[in-house]
């Protein structure tokens, strides 16, 4: 009798590490399945933010000659090309009240905007407008043409969680 006791109890064991295992398994799954699915939900918002921001940047903006305490859509074209007081208009706005630019764009991610080469503002030179990316999680990075200072140049969106 001994022997069928101890084997007993061994079975036992065996029968509920086994099931806590399972649900371990079944556990990790369903949460890397909905991880991954959040994911390309996140992934897929900050694409589309990031197209938004720049089909709004190279628009002419409203009203057509807007100012930072008259904005209603941010734009920094007039005629195709890069208008330099709307451009100066967008930093002075994005420096002081940065989360009002945010409003304006309709996102609630972080934007950088930068060019291919420096701009000027004011007669200085800055890298770039909006909130440079720093520890940030799942960047998205647009590319657009816009013509600057007659010749055409590149303009690149980041857009982060």
């Amino acid at each position: 009798m001994p022997i069928k006791k101890r084997a007993q109890a061994w079975g036992f064991d065996l029968i509920i590490a086994t099931t806590i295992f399972v649900a371990g398994i079944v556990v990790f799954y369903l949460y890397s399945l909905n991880f991954a699915d959040q994911s390309e939900e996140i992934i897929n918002s900050l694409n589309y933010d990031g197209e938004i921001i720049g089909d709004m940047l190279l628009s002419e903006g409203f009203p057509k000659n807007w100012t930072e305490s008259n904005v209603v859509t941010i734009g920094i074209t007039s005629k195709n090309k890069l208008n330099q007081t709307k451009m100066e208009n967008f930093y002075n706005l994005a420096a002081n009240d940065y989360s009002k630019t945010k409003g304006l764009f309709n996102t609630r991610y972080d934007y950088y905007v930068f060019f291919a080469e420096n701009i000027s503002v004011g007669g200085i030179e800055r890298e770039g407008i909006g909130r440079k990316p720093v520890n940030q999680n799942n960047l998205i990075k647009l590319n657009r043409i816009v013509i600057y200072n007659e010749k055409p140049t590149t303009i690149n969106i980041e857009v982060w969680q």
